[in-house]
């Protein structure tokens, strides 16, 4: 098994800036998230593929009893945050890891409950510069029909190699 990367986002840790991550590298690093304790592991997220070349993931989610709202389907900002996690992921798997992402802004429009059981989330960066990066997505009910979609912008934020 390939050495995983530190789980902490590439801006944030100590060091020179990371070495891009394979495709295989990208999945292991991916499942090394998935079960540790964070906003993966809460989700229910779990990788479906993704494409470095084209700028997409697509992942599962599993949504439990406790994100519900009062009406029985998943609670709206539940909902945003597994598109943020979708789209945040695209410009990641695009960058091969190799930078942070935080979320400068979102945007959210609902078009149908989304009701417990396992739903599919896809992100798309479509376009990344050198500071920014815009992305769209989408969550799907178990049956299939279009629960929200989203677009997001993140702040790119590349690892300086340190003055020597």
């Amino acid at each position: 098994m390939t050495k995983i990367p530190s789980i902490v986002a590439p801006d944030l840790a100590d060091g020179p800036p990371p070495e891009p991550l394979s495709a295989e590298q990208i999945r292991e690093h991916l499942a090394a998230r998935s079960e540790i304790p964070h906003c993966f592991q809460m989700l229910g997220f779990s990788l479906i593929d993704f494409s470095i070349e084209e700028r997409w993931i697509e992942a599962e989610f599993n949504p439990t009893q406790m994100m519900t709202n009062l009406r029985g389907s998943v609670q709206g900002g539940i909902i945003t945050a597994m598109l943020d996690e979708v789209m945040s992921m695209s410009v990641l798997v695009s960058e091969q890891f190799t930078c942070g992402v935080p979320t400068l802004e979102m945007k959210t429009t609902f078009h149908n409950p989304l009701p417990l059981g396992t739903c599919r989330g896809r992100g798309e960066a479509v376009r990344i510069g050198g500071r920014v990066a815009f992305m769209e997505g989408t969550i799907w009910t178990p049956d299939g029909k279009i629960a929200a979609r989203g677009s997001s912008t993140c702040q790119v934020r590349r690892v300086k190699p340190a003055k020597g």
